[in-house]
């Protein structure tokens, strides 16, 4: 408990000129309660669309059912919590260990945001025969430099090491790059000389170099392709089967608390999640049966049997992590969501 107090001083105040005063903006991942170290504050976002929280992250998955299926009803196949300063990325592999253990099978296409598409996922997906639908991050920002110039303007082929900038000029003085410790694999591309007559200079070399340079990953190809393809209508039309998470996800919100950790802990806050999601399910379940099943006063009395079993089953559940946890001040619960869900066992969406 000392070690614990000393760390949550060290990260809540700073020593200046001899006196102690409290930090003014803190790091992701700081603790900001003793008496729930897992609850870590964390931030996303720059400017107005900055958010801050203090607790957790959930990651969410929900089935997508056939067009032609009978009910067009969704489940909830996996809910993946995470601490709130650990990246979104390995809530992907996460997703699917969850699902394997549950018995389902890896859906054949995911929809995802742009958050889980890179283009080492875009070649795992590839390789491994299922389908990864998602916009793709745009390059990195370069304020001296205006938006057309960026690398998505460059034509790139890495299988024959060549590239076209804007101008047209096409380069094939290309360099691999080797990192071993990160084990990465990038190349390199200049236009040493093309870059000296160019009437689109000034606009595309930065002004402290003499000529352009770019530097790509070993499957830009793809993260090329998706950012083509991204902004065509077939594609747009696509991502439109994952809109219906948004609402899954302010269900989980606004009718089953998922947005407040009732107590304190990781284990118990993932426990918490998972009853959440399970009583969604239900529910979801029992609207099938209301839908199609009930025609008859013996089936509704069934129906009606049901509901009050579950009912009293989720009440139990609740009463028992009441009687074995004191609850929580109520520390924030941040929804995050990968946002692709998996559909059913042939489609998913996270």
């Amino acid at each position: 408990m000392g070690e614990l107090l000393r760390k949550v001083f060290a990260q809540q105040y700073q020593q200046k000129a001899g006196q102690v005063k409290p930090v003014k903006q803190h790091a992701t991942g700081v603790i900001r309660n003793p008496h729930d170290p897992d609850a870590q504050w964390s931030a996303k976002g720059k400017g107005k669309q900055k958010k801050t929280w203090v607790g957790y992250k959930a990651q969410i998955a929900e089935s997508l059912p056939e067009k032609d299926a009978l009910s067009q009803e969704r489940f909830i196949t996996s809910i993946v919590t995470q601490k709130a300063s650990e990246s979104d990325d390995p809530g992907l592999d996460q997703t699917f260990q969850d699902q394997a253990l549950s018995g389902l099978d890896r859906p054949i296409e995911l929809y995802v945001d742009g958050a889980y598409v890179s283009a080492a996922r875009l070649r795992e997906a590839k390789d491994q025969g299922w389908e990864l639908i998602g916009p793709a991050q745009p390059s990195a920002n370069r304020s001296e430099l205006p938006s057309a110039y960026r690398i998505e303007a460059f034509d790139i082929s890495i299988a024959s090491r060549t590239a076209r900038c804007p101008g047209g000029y096409e380069s094939t003085q290309c360099s691999r790059l080797n990192e071993a410790k990160r084990q990465k694999v990038s190349f390199r591309f200049e236009w040493s000389y093309h870059c000296r007559s160019c009437p689109l200079r000034s606009q595309c070399v930065p002004a402290e170099q003499s000529h352009r340079t770019i530097v790509v990953g070993q499957h830009h190809d793809l993260l090329q392709q998706r950012r083509r393809e991204q902004q065509t209508e077939p594609f747009k039309e696509r991502m439109k089967q994952r809109s219906a998470i948004e609402g899954t996800i302010s269900e989980l919100a606004r009718a089953h608390g998922l947005r407040r950790s009732r107590y304190r802990g990781f284990a118990k806050a993932e426990l918490q999640n998972l009853l959440i999601a399970t009583a969604c399910n239900v529910k979801r379940w029992l609207r099938i049966v209301a839908e199609t099943q009930i025609g008859s006063k013996i089936y509704l009395l069934l129906f009606r049997k049901a509901i009050y079993a579950n009912l009293r089953f989720f009440l139990t559940l609740r009463l028992s992590l009441a009687l074995v946890s004191k609850p929580s001040s109520g520390c924030a619960f941040s929804l995050k969501l990968d946002r692709d869900y998996p559909g059913s066992s042939a489609e998913s969406i996270l």
